[in-house]
């Protein structure tokens, strides 16, 4: 999702719903043990905190197919989480700066994808 920051002032500060999909394939393609990567879906809701700060708690979901550090068998490693993120004007280095007059989540969802990737992952053999 992007939005222009003209958009965003029309909801007056009242809460917003949101929902997306996006596909992080071209994004994988590089990793090697990043096999493959479900469509990523995002639910949430932003509002206008005050200023130019926002705030969006979102839901986002999706699948990895990450590579067995052992074997190299391929291994689902499932994503759900809940997060908050706050964009600003001012950089005070908790918050993601606002370039130019727009919002744009999708680079923001794919670090937060990105980061829940384990460094290494083998199965569980009981």
């Amino acid at each position: 999702m992007k939005w222009a920051l003209a958009q965003l002032y029309k909801y007056n500060d009242k809460p917003f719903k949101f929902s997306a999909e996006y596909d992080f394939k071209d994004n994988i393609a590089n990793i090697d043990d990043i096999l493959d990567i479900s469509i990523v879906t995002v639910e949430g809701v932003g509002q206008h905190v005050y200023e130019d700060r926002y705030k969006f708690d979102m839901h986002i979901k999706t699948k990895m197919v990450l590579e067995d550090a052992v074997t190299l068998d391929p291994i689902d490693f499932p994503i759900d989480i809940h997060v908050t993120e706050i964009f600003d004007v001012v950089d005070d280095g908790e918050v993601n700066v606002i370039q130019g007059t727009t919002i744009d989540l999708e680079p923001v969802i794919w670090e937060i994808v990105y980061l829940e990737k384990p460094m290494r992952i083998t199965k569980h053999v009981d």
